[in-house]
C-alpha cells in the first residue's frame, strides 16, 4: 500500500479489511508509527475538556490495538504453515517480516527435533544371540559366518537365524538403529 496520510478514517478503513479477510491486507510499510505520530499530535492539540477529541484518540487506540491483535495472530497461523510447506506470506511490513522469520525458525527447529524420532521410522535390525557352540558355516547368501560360541551376538540372513531358533540353538531379537 502507498504512503498516505492517517486520518481516523484510514485507520478504521485498515481495521475493517483485517477484519474481513483471512489474510493479510497490505498497509502502509510505517503504518504504526505514522499512527503513533497522529496518536500524538492529536493529544497535543487537544484541549483539556475537549471530549470529542478525546474520544477519537480513544478510539483510534483501540482500533490499532485491534489491528496489532489481528495482524500478529495472521502471521502466527502464518508461520505455522511456512513450517510445514515453506509458504511465505504477503503485505507483511519490515517488522512483521523480521517476527514472521524468527517465529518460523524457531517452529521448523522443534518440528525438526519432535518429529525425528517420532515420524522417521527407525529400522529394525533382526539378530541372535548363540545359546550353544556353533561352528563356523556357510549362510545362504554364500558368505561364510562363525564360528560362535554361546552368548555371542551376531546378524546373519534371516533364513539361517530362523533355523537356529528352531532348532533351540539361538534366540532372536530386534535392534533399532
Amino acid at each position: 500500500m502507498e504512503e498516505q496520510t492517517i486520518t481516523y478514517e484510514l485507520i478504521r478503513k485498515v481495521q475493517r479489511e483485517e477484519q474481513r479477510q483471512p489474510k493479510l491486507t497490505s498497509i502502509p510499510e510505517n503504518f504504526f508509527e505514522s499512527v503513533a505520530k497522529y496518536l500524538q499530535q492529536k493529544k497535543q492539540l487537544t484541549l483539556r475538556d475537549d471530549r470529542k477529541t478525546a474520544l477519537e484518540i480513544k478510539n483510534v487506540e483501540r482500533l490499532v490495538e485491534d489491528i496489532f491483535n489481528r495482524r500478529e495472530r495472521k502471521i502466527l497461523n502464518l508461520s505455522i504453515i511456512a513450517a510445514r510447506t515453506g509458504m511465505k506470506p504477503e503485505n507483511l511490513t519490515g517488522e512483521e517480516k523480521a517476527f514472521f522469520d524468527e517465529l518460523t525458525n524457531i517452529l521448523k527447529k522443534r518440528r525438526g527435533k519432535m518429529l525425528e524420532g517420532t515420524l522417521k521410522e527407525k529400522e529394525l535390525v533382526p539378530m541372535i544371540v548363540f545359546k550353544v557352540d556353533v561352528p563356523a558355516f556357510v549362510g545362504i547368501d554364500g558368505n561364510t559366518y562363525g564360528p560362535f560360541k554361546s552368548g555371542d551376538i551376531a546378524r546373519i540372513p534371516e533364513e539361517n537365524m530362523k533355523v537356529f531358533v528352531e532348532k533351540g540353538m539361538a534366540e532372536e531379537f530386534k535392534v533399532s538403529v
